[in-house]
């Protein structure tokens, strides 16, 4: 069982230990409340990790509340979000499929990447609204408790008619972040040197295909290393390098494109945020949590999502052959796997694709509208 358990770097944080010079955390300063927290608590490991879990599951019932409450729309709009945001959990936690070789506890439960995902839902549907701070702050939490929503900001400051105070409610944010990190004599640059450093995670789309072309190869390697196994064989670089091109290419194309055609802002808030999850060369599971609550909201039972689902299906029917790759890359990890990343590559073209298509209709169309006018 290849578990990740917090409790032990969150019990000594809590003792007064610093985050990063003494624990290495790679995450940014605002996660070490949602670390932290469960282990004020709990007096073992045992209590951290059910506190843990506890903690998760009042940020999957904020998700549910916030689709239930905030989305407008009607029952079938709000039905549709709340079933594919469901479907998708379940899917990828195991409850009903099995459990994995990743985690024995549901992986929505095990990580904290729920957290994220509800900062940005919140923060999208409060850009809908026009609150200028709110939304501001709320993506800037987000991005101190997990850096890529980050990707959102261009997106949501299109036609923004407040800019001051979405500076401010960011500022704001950043200075509580810098507050927690100095209270405790500590610094950060740890954290951006490690993801910096990261190499080919094996579940990312672009060592798809030479895992395919290494099944059964035992001179092919996945080697461990900043919290991930990572593909060491022959080609990574280049797959490495080659997706991350492809990743600013596309996040370029969307954006421009769904600032011209004026997508509203929840649909091309997904889309970005479906760029910067499937095309980079880490792709851990629960990055999966980052995109299903916003896609529920923006899609519901639309064809992006039932694909999205289907993704997470194969998520974890591919958790469940994990460990076979420490050795090899046995064929049913791999061809799980690739089914997997295939789906995600479907689903991102159904995103993506009305999105460049109506920037580049409106922008043939701007000349046409010139002329008459």
């Amino acid at each position: 069982m290849l578990e990740v358990d917090f409790g032990p770097e969150s019990e000594g944080i809590a003792a007064g230990e610093r985050p990063y010079g003494d624990h290495d955390l790679e995450y940014p300063p605002l996660s070490i409340p949602v670390l932290v927290g469960p282990a004020l608590v709990s007096d073992s490991l045992e209590g951290y990790t059910e506190a843990f879990q506890w903690e998760m599951i009042g940020f999957d019932l904020a998700i549910v509340v916030l689709l239930a409450l905030g989305l407008p729309g009607g029952w079938r709009r709000i039905g549709g979000a709340l079933a594919v945001y469901t479907a998708g959990v379940v899917a990828i936690s195991g409850i009903v499929l099995g459990h994995s070789d990743l985690e024995s506890s549901p992986l929505a439960l095990a990580r904290f990447d729920l957290v994220p995902g509800f900062l940005v839902l919140a923060a999208v549907l409060a850009r809908e609204r026009g609150r200028a701070a709110l939304w501001s702050a709320l993506l800037s939490l987000g991005i101190a408790v997990k850096a890529f929503p980050l990707a959102l900001f261009p997106a949501l400051l299109r036609d923004e008619r407040r800019p001051g105070r979405v500076a401010l409610a960011a500022v704001a944010v950043l200075v509580l972040a810098a507050a927690i990190v100095l209270a405790y004599g500590d610094e950060f640059g740890s954290a951006i040197g490690y993801h910096t450093d990261r190499g080919l995670q094996i579940e990312s789309v672009a060592a798809t295909p030479l895992e395919i072309a290494g099944i059964n190869d035992t001179s092919v390697a996945a080697t461990y290393g900043s919290g991930s196994f990572n593909f060491t064989g022959a080609g990574a670089d280049e797959a490495r390098a080659i997706s991350l091109v492809l990743l600013v290419a596309l996040y370029g194309a969307v954006l421009w494109a769904g600032v011209r055609a004026r997508t509203p802002h929840l649909r091309l808030a997904t889309a970005l945020l479906a760029v910067v999850t499937v095309l980079a060369p880490v792709l851990s599971p629960q990055f999966l949590f980052w995109l299903l609550p916003l896609s529920a909201a923006a899609y519901g039972l639309g064809p992006p999502n039932l694909v999205l689902v289907a993704a997470a299906v194969m998520t974890q029917l591919m958790l469940q052959q994990y460990a076979r790759v420490v050795v090899d890359f046995d064929p049913e990890f791999v061809w799980r796997l690739a089914g997997r990343n295939a789906l995600l590559l479907v689903y991102l073209a159904l995103v993506c694709a009305p999105i460049v298509r109506d920037g580049l209709r409106a922008r043939a169309d701007a000349p046409v509208a010139a002329s008459a006018a």
